[in-house]
């Protein structure tokens, strides 16, 4: 017995409008840029029918036409913008491990844009004068469709007043954002597991966690519950998780004399100075890992290979633009990679 395959609805496309309006292709081309020689009665029914038919123009070849007319030179690449939220653009005004995280994802992005035949061209929103408005208008009037957001330093929710209409977007990591489009973050979750699952396999038996409330609160306090599911000691999890910052270490004290614990997981990456001080006020802690190392610190622990999450979001982007895909996605796919363990640099 043979099965069909279903068929794939075919694209509308502007030969399909131009027959349904009694026009020419070009007549109809006209009509949807707002040229002034179609009349504006015609126009709009042109419109009329494009929506009513699904009619999406593809940005690639309107963006190919652009150059055409404008007798320029035809681009190589695809462009893919990548836009900065809520980020400076000077490096001096970026703390040490936010500069890590900018320059990781910025290698990323633009390595597998590389790889894929793409072109990044970066832009800072919120940062001058370039604000949301004025860089939506700049991506159509270039027929840039491709864009990847991000954000590498604020904990803020971030939305963003967009015609999405002709957008392929998706965002890298866990900042809430709204609408909601697709997104490329760290699998916190499983990297905590796996964190706990080395330390066992190593001998120790009562781990503590040293977390900031307001990561736990961008990230849907993952890394908090992986701790607390896959504790050895499930009963005594809660009270081995204590959130702090660095520079409260010294409020330690009373707690680790409590709770004795063996090893520290902590939820970043620390100097020489920091470990000192925290092996001081936690004195039965003989190992300390972090969940986010970078290369300017001094513990093991967890790399979240922040370049590779940038390289899925543009993944992502272009895997919509070969689909002809624009638009606020209905069901957002979120892309979550686990870390790797880096014992030393």
């Amino acid at each position: 017995m043979s099965v069909t395959e279903p068929e794939h609805p075919r694209n509308v496309s502007l030969t399909d409008v131009a027959q349904a309006a009694g026009l020419s292709r070009s007549a109809v081309s006209y009509a949807l840029r707002g040229n002034p020689k179609i009349p504006a009665a015609t126009a709009a029914r042109v419109q009329q029918l494009a929506d009513e038919l699904g009619y999406k123009p593809d940005l690639r070849i309107k963006s190919l036409m652009t150059a055409i007319r404008q007798r320029k030179a035809l681009r190589r690449r695809e462009p893919l913008a990548f836009a900065w939220l809520r980020t400076p653009r000077q490096k001096d005004r970026l703390a040490p491990h936010v500069l890590h995280f900018s320059e990781a994802v910025r290698r990323g992005a633009h390595r597998r844009a590389e790889e894929l035949g793409c072109a990044v061209e970066e832009f800072w929103l919120d940062d001058g004068d370039m604000q949301a408005g004025r860089l939506n208008q700049i991506l159509h009037a270039r027929g840039i469709a491709g864009c990847v957001l991000c954000t590498a330093a604020s904990n803020e929710p971030v939305r963003l007043e967009w015609d999405w209409s002709s957008l392929a977007t998706a965002i890298v990591g866990h900042t809430e954002f709204s609408p909601p489009i697709h997104r490329a973050a760290h699998h916190h979750f499983l990297s905590v597991c796996s964190v706990l699952r080395r330390l066992a396999d190593e001998g120790w038996r009562r781990p503590a966690a040293i977390l900031s409330r307001t990561v736990q609160d961008r990230i849907h306090r993952a890394q908090h519950a992986a701790f607390l599911a896959n504790h050895p000691s499930p009963e005594e999890a809660p009270a081995l998780v204590r959130f702090s910052l660095p520079a409260s270490f010294g409020e330690l004290e009373p707690w680790a004399a409590d709770l004795a614990p063996d090893v520290l997981i902590v939820g970043w990456q620390l100097d020489a100075l920091a470990v000192a001080v925290l092996q001081a006020k936690v004195p039965t802690a003989r190992r300390i890992v972090t969940l986010d190392w970078y290369p300017h610190g001094v513990l093991p622990g967890v790399d979240p290979v922040n370049d590779d999450l940038a390289a899925k979001a543009v993944d992502l982007v272009v895997d919509q633009l070969h689909r002809n895909d624009y638009g606020l996605p209905a069901r957002p796919t979120m892309m979550l990679r686990e870390g790797v363990w880096r014992e030393s640099w």
